[in-house]
């Protein structure tokens, strides 16, 4: 019995699976990372009504705030005491430094007085890019 030679076969190309495999993988990858994204902004709130504002920027922020109706802070759908709050926003500014920014998301119904420790505390850190989301009047 002849014993196949692989000298004698034809080249028939590359391996196209681990290519298929990583094409798979990092499809997933953005997926995930794109819905983790989006669950931030899905956040049940009332927006503050704004009869001037400029038009909703696509750039990325570092964080996203929500502040509910019941004046509760929620950073990636999560409550937060002011303590965990300062530490969120220190690890931004740590990660990002002078790019950092902070978007802030807020019922309409809660006063400003549960934002301003907000702002404060930004502020004292150096975290000045800070974008309130609103909607349009009418």
């Amino acid at each position: 019995m002849k014993i196949p030679n692989q000298q004698n076969r034809p080249f028939t190309g590359a391996n196209m699976t681990p290519m298929i495999d990583v094409v798979f993988l990092l499809i997933i990858f953005f997926l995930v990372s794109s819905h983790l994204a989006r669950q931030e902004s899905r956040l049940p709130v009332e927006l503050p009504v704004a009869s001037t504002h400029n038009p909703l920027s696509i750039d990325p922020v570092s964080v996203t705030i929500t502040v509910n109706r019941d004046r509760q802070i929620l950073v990636g759908g999560k409550i937060l005491d002011e303590a965990g709050l300062d530490a969120i926003l220190n690890d931004v500014v740590r990660r990002d430094g002078e790019s950092a920014s902070l978007r802030i998301r807020t019922d309409g119904a809660v006063p400003y007085g549960n934002i301003e420790p907000i702002l404060k505390a930004s502020s004292e850190l150096g975290l000045l890019d800070i974008k309130l989301a609103v909607k349009e009047q009418g």
